[in-house]
């Protein structure tokens, strides 16, 4: 669910203008309500749902993890629970920038400077806080499900890498972003995986 709502939600701020926006794009978005309407969907609805998924999926996940870890690390759990928190605020953020942005187009009290100064925030915040607490959610996921058992070795050495990618990236933001939901899909996946396979009666 986090996953469908996030990718749908990328897709609506897409239709918003980015950082380096010509004024001509910029006007265009202004006089667009279609453009603003999407903004305004994905600001109201599905990036909160999307958050409030994600707050789901981590207790599922960290209470897997805690099933499966033979000695609980107190220090890793809570730096995880902190990063998924980051994690989820900068989604609620990145919305309530989106709505703003709307809201002041509308109300005739932005123009085009402040049009970009919104968009500016909004840029910072999915970059320094999404990126870099989104890839500290994964690293620290990846260590404590190997420890558990969890993660095949291949699956954290991809984790690995592409926590290494949210942390460096500095530009191409929107797309590196789609890495989370992918990621959520596949941990899920292994989750479900070990699970039915427990339930598997075995032969005697």
């Amino acid at each position: 669910m986090f996953a469908l709502l996030f990718v749908l939600g990328w897709s609506l701020v897409r239709w918003s203008p980015p950082l380096d926006a010509s004024d001509a794009d910029l006007r265009a978005y202004v006089e667009s309500s279609t453009r603003r309407r999407a903004s305004a969907i994905a600001g109201l609805y599905v990036l909160p749902l999307a958050g409030i998924a994600f707050i789901w999926f981590t207790a599922a996940l960290r209470d897997r993890l805690d099933r499966g870890a033979q000695r609980e690390h107190s220090m890793m759990s809570t730096v995880h629970l902190m990063a998924a928190t980051l994690l989820v605020v900068s989604m609620f953020m990145m919305a309530s920038i989106e709505l703003a942005l709307v809201w002041r187009i509308e109300s005739g009290a932005v123009d085009l400077a402040g049009a970009r100064s919104t968009i500016a925030i909004g840029s910072a915040v999915s970059q320094l806080i999404a990126l870099r607490s989104g890839a500290v959610f994964v690293a620290v996921s990846t260590t404590r499900g190997l420890r558990s058992g969890l993660f095949p070795k291949w699956f954290a050495i991809a984790s690995y890498t592409m926590a290494v990618a949210l942390m460096l990236v500095a530009s191409w933001w929107r797309l590196v972003l789609l890495a989370v939901p992918v990621w959520v899909v596949l941990t899920s996946w292994l989750v479900m995986s070990k699970r039915v396979h427990r339930r598997q009666p075995v032969d005697a």
